[in-house]
């Protein structure tokens, strides 16, 4: 049986029906909050760094309730002041560079997951240049971004290859000004992640290049960190949890797919080179994914190499202030269940 409705009684279920799904709607919501955050990354927009444009695309982000933006970064100490300063919530350091921000500048950031488990940091010098040795960097011009690692790390690094740091001429430059003076030969050599090669070739019309990796003379320095404030890590220890796990998973996606991380990079940054974006992934593999990550997971962090590294900090580079363990690494902020 069909009832008919008078005109009151038809407004006033219209009316319910609507409240009811505006409470709805709004219940949803509130039930689904997403938080913005800033993310930067470690230097520029190059391959290593398609991860975090995995995690955005693939929908990781969302997942752990984010609404991520990237910005690109321009080394670890400029990084470390933005998150320190609240300007960016998460970014990535190399994790000595990132010990000597604290030690000299105090800036208040810590290391919850390591991306790479060896420092990439490398000089490179074309092979027509003469540079054959370390020992031929003295009386050339290095070129570098003031911060990055390359240029925070050299004088403890010229020092374990028996060189004088101090007849090497530092000339400051920037992502994208680097391989254009390398090519013109303006710079003899320039400070960038060994991962980077295959870019820097392209950059400078495929001349071959030689590469000084710090891991040469300096084993066991650990590579990029994701760093965090102390602030937030005090005040919302969950959200950070949340975002290194879905960082991880575009990590772990990444190095199992370089080819398409690469394509999803150039998609949100068009100017970027799927091709190389995607040798510098293959590159960076052995880096990421060691024997240790393979038990421990993806962003593992050794507290003994902690240890070693802030002891490094604290005799060579006699900074204002000593740094500890606790001081620069926080524990606990990694999944449960390893991301391998």
């Amino acid at each position: 049986m069909i009832t008919r409705l008078g005109p009151r009684l038809l407004v006033a279920v219209t009316v319910a029906l609507a409240s009811v799904l505006v409470t709805g709607v709004a219940g949803a919501s509130q039930g689904a909050e997403v938080v913005k955050i800033k993310y930067s990354t470690s230097f520029g927009t190059l391959g290593r760094e398609a991860y975090a444009y995995v995690a955005l695309e693939k929908g990781y982000f969302r997942d752990a309730g984010f609404d991520v933006s990237i910005t690109p970064g321009t080394g670890t100490v400029n990084v470390a002041t933005l998150v320190s300063s609240g300007q960016v919530d998460y970014g990535p350091g190399d994790f000595t560079a990132v010990v000597l921000a604290r030690a000299n500048a105090g800036l208040p950031v810590k290391c919850v997951a390591n991306i790479q488990q060896s420092t990439l940091a490398s000089y490179l010098a074309r092979r027509d240049s003469g540079i054959n040795t370390w020992k031929d960097f003295e009386g050339r011009t290095l070129g570098a971004p003031p911060g990055a690692t390359g240029a925070v790390l050299f004088p403890y690094t010229a020092k374990k290859a028996g060189i004088d740091a101090s007849k090497v001429t530092f000339v400051p430059t920037t992502p994208q000004t680097g391989p254009a003076l390398l090519a013109a030969k303006k710079i003899d050599i320039y400070e960038q992640f060994v991962v980077g090669m295959p870019t820097v070739r392209a950059a400078i019309g495929g001349d071959p290049l030689r590469s000084f990796p710090v891991a040469s003379v300096v084993p066991g320095l650990m590579g990029n960190c994701l760093m965090v404030s102390d602030t937030k890590l005090r005040n919302n220890p969950a959200e950070v949890r949340r975002f290194t796990a879905a960082l991880l998973k575009g990590l772990r996606w990444s190095l199992d797919n370089p080819g398409q991380a690469g394509a999803i990079l150039q998609k949100h940054v068009p100017l970027a080179d799927y091709a190389l974006a995607a040798q510098e992934l293959r590159l960076m593999k052995r880096y990421s994914r060691t024997a240790v990550t393979k038990e421990k997971g993806l962003g593992y962090i050794d507290p003994k190499r902690v240890d070693a590294t802030t002891s490094i900090v604290n005799s060579f580079f006699k900074p204002k202030n000593r740094v500890t363990r606790n001081e620069v690494y926080a524990p606990g902020f990694l999944p449960t269940k390893p991301i391998k």
